[in-house]
């Protein structure tokens, strides 16, 4: 049983990794900051595996009227080089025009609005699914569910 845990939690960080290269190149290029966490509850029996091989994991996400707050830790990067911040809580200003997608593969991002997308976070909350915050001027100007 443990093996089989083990085995899916790399499935899911490899597909989070795999989904958002394309992500990761487009933002690169727009000289833009992201931060980025998987959507995994702590009753998740995958979840310690996740925070054990010091993965970034939001368990529980907040959209307020000006800021988002995440209960987890977030990362800057895929790779070798990403830095994973520490599991507690985290708070960032939003936007004005804070845009709300979710994405996928090569397929255009899919606007939401924000009662939308809360509901469809709190769907998702479970998930495995990506987190992705895209910065600009040290505020959120896009929030992401990303598979």
């Amino acid at each position: 049983f443990k093996k089989n845990i083990k085995i899916i939690s790399l499935c899911l960080m490899f597909a989070l990794i795999l989904g958002c290269t394309l992500t990761s190149t487009q933002v690169a290029s727009a000289k833009t900051q992201e931060l980025h966490a998987t959507l995994m509850q702590k009753s998740n029996p995958i979840y310690r595996n996740i925070v054990k091989n010091n993965a970034p994991v939001a368990y529980k996400v907040k959209i307020k009227k000006k800021t988002i707050v995440i209960h987890g830790s977030l990362s800057n990067g895929y790779d070798d080089r990403q830095q994973v911040s520490n599991i507690g809580v985290h708070t960032y200003k939003l936007s004005s025009n804070v845009k709300y997608v979710s994405r996928g593969g090569e397929a255009p991002d899919q606007k939401m609005k924000k009662k939308e997308f809360k509901k469809y976070l709190k769907r998702n909350a479970d998930s495995g699914l990506g987190l992705v915050l895209e910065f600009k001027q040290n505020k959120v100007a896009k929030v992401a569910i990303a598979s």
